[in-house]
């Protein structure tokens, strides 16, 4: 649509229909759901981590290292739990969220 600067922001690309302060709050939205998903990916690879640890101790029959690393798995999930359920982005003022 060549000519038609109403339908671009100042940046060049295409609008999306969000005013100015909408749009900044959609941007932190994204920042938090991207923060989000950057701390499951960094718990999961921490998990992969202590699942190697406790199979590499079981097999070599160290059954007292198997205990901690139960724990820290432990630990891990609930930290993931809580960013799953709790760790969300705050909503407008004055929108009505159900």
């Amino acid at each position: 649509m060549k000519g038609n600067s109403n339908l671009e922001n100042h940046s060049g690309s295409p609008a999306s229909g969000l005013t100015r302060p909408s749009h900044r709050m959609a941007r932190g939205r994204e920042a938090v759901l991207q923060a989000r998903l950057v701390l499951f990916v960094m718990i999961n690879v921490a998990q992969l981590w202590i699942l190697s640890a406790a199979v590499e101790a079981s097999l070599a029959r160290e059954f007292k290292q198997l205990m901690p690393l139960v724990i820290a798995s432990g630990v891990c999930w609930v930290i993931a739990l809580t960013i799953f359920l709790w760790w969300r982005a705050i909503p407008r003022r004055g929108s009505k969220r159900s």
